[in-house]
């Protein structure tokens, strides 16, 4: 080789060298979305052909009767490996198209199609459930050793006394009467125990919204504070917004991890109040509180809004990127039954009721035994810690609860399609 070749080479080598080490630096793997699906909704279709069979648990019961207590997802979670599937086992019994409609008392029968894909029925009181059969109102108990009562049902709700008559006095015969009592609702899709503030009260709004809102000036007494019952003064109210109020607290910020902009602020219901007297400040009258309202506290418009506790299950309806950006109760560690915040929501194809992924980010390691032309920062792969499925949406922003949870989960970390 010629020495003035000498620089030329090994300038070659260095670009080489610096081209292969940028290669290495990858953006941070996305978990792989599942194939695109339409929302279940309470009547759901018939899948295509093509579509895989669910995984089932090796110990699904062949038959399991509802309780009182019984969720949808917990009942689930005992025929398939991903209970957010559940929607799937229905599909083969064009008898059954809302899963909701499942009461305690209710016989889940586990069978296959001629196919091989499994199938639920439901029997109540010893006959096959359809679509067209009626939601049980009432459930009879007799009291203990008596005999069958036949006839029109009975309307008495405690035994009585009827007279006998015989040679001697009278003589009073208790004598059993079946008792009626209403039966559970059907079963709900997750618990809603801890949820109901969340589900009916408690709104996410924008910053200029609450600003904008009336406001608590005092309360009647002229003191800090006021609860249920007790009467208040508020300025900045509109008449035509109506005379019933709800009273809110600016709460926690909510800021896009991603972006940096702020998706709007947790409103905290504090109360209900009606205006009783129209001046400048008006008067209100607190009819039902939570905790004390207090100077300071917004009064919005009395919500409409009918929620539906009827969601069900299902996969998104297009590919979903987010990440929990704020946990109920500020919390440093997540766990199951959590209530989480994420930043999407109606604008993002959320709707109560998807279910997706956590996946916990790939952090960045030093690789010590990286060789010269290799880069010596890893970044580690996504990796699934939970499942959740949302229960509120609104714009930007929805409410989920934390269904499953196999390792840590924190705030930053992502969701995305299950």
């Amino acid at each position: 080789m010629n020495h003035y070749n000498v620089p030329r080479v090994v300038a070659t080598g260095l670009a080489i060298a610096l081209l292969s080490a940028c290669a290495l630096f990858h953006k941070k793997p996305a978990p792989a979305p599942a194939p695109v699906t339409a929302p279940a909704t309470a009547t759901v279709a018939a899948p295509a052909a093509a579509t895989a069979a669910p995984l089932m648990q090796p110990s699904a019961p062949q038959r399991y009767t509802v309780k009182k207590g019984d969720t949808l997802w917990g009942i689930a979670s005992m025929y398939l490996r991903q209970a957010w599937a559940w929607p799937d086992i229905w599909y083969a019994n064009p008898d059954i198209k809302n899963p909701h409609l499942i009461y305690p008392g209710d016989v889940l029968i586990l069978g296959y199609t001629s196919q091989g894909r499994p199938t639920l029925s439901v029997e109540r009181n010893g006959e096959t459930v359809t679509e067209a059969s009626a939601a049980p109102v009432m459930a009879a108990s007799v009291t203990p050793g008596a005999a069958p009562v036949t006839g029109t049902a009975p309307v008495a709700a405690a035994p009585t006394a009827a007279a006998v008559s015989g040679p001697a006095l009278p003589v009073t015969r208790i004598e059993p009467q079946v008792h009626y009592q209403p039966l559970s609702a059907a079963v709900t899709a997750i618990p809603l125990d801890g949820l109901r503030p969340f589900l009916s009260k408690t709104r996410v709004a924008s910053g200029s919204e609450l600003d904008d809102a009336g406001y608590l000036l005092s309360s009647f007494q002229g003191g800090p504070a006021s609860g249920g019952g007790g009467e208040v003064y508020a300025r900045n109210l509109k008449p035509e917004q109506g005379a019933r109020y709800e009273i809110f607290r600016k709460g926690q910020k909510y800021v896009d991890p991603d972006s940096g902009d702020t998706l709007g602020y947790e409103a905290m219901y504090i109360g209900d109040a009606t205006v009783e007297a129209w001046t400048d400040p008006a008067k209100l009258m607190i009819t039902d509180s939570v905790q004390e309202a207090i100077a300071g506290d917004r009064f919005l418009p009395s919500s409409t809004d009918n929620v539906n506790l009827n969601f069900l299950p299902h996969r998104p309806g297009k590919t979903v990127d987010g990440q929990i950006m704020a946990v109920s109760g500020g919390v440093g560690q997540i766990g199951q039954y959590d209530v989480v915040v994420l930043n999407r929501g109606n604008a993002d194809g959320l709707d109560p009721g998807t279910v997706l992924g956590i996946y916990r980010k790939g952090t960045q390691v030093k690789d010590l035994n990286a060789s010269f032309f290799s880069s010596s920062n890893i970044t580690l792969p996504v990796e699934r810690s939970g499942t959740l499925m949302v229960f509120r949406t609104f714009d930007r922003v929805s409410y989920a609860l934390v269904m499953q949870a196999t390792h840590e989960i924190h705030v930053e970390d992502m969701v995305a399609n299950p």
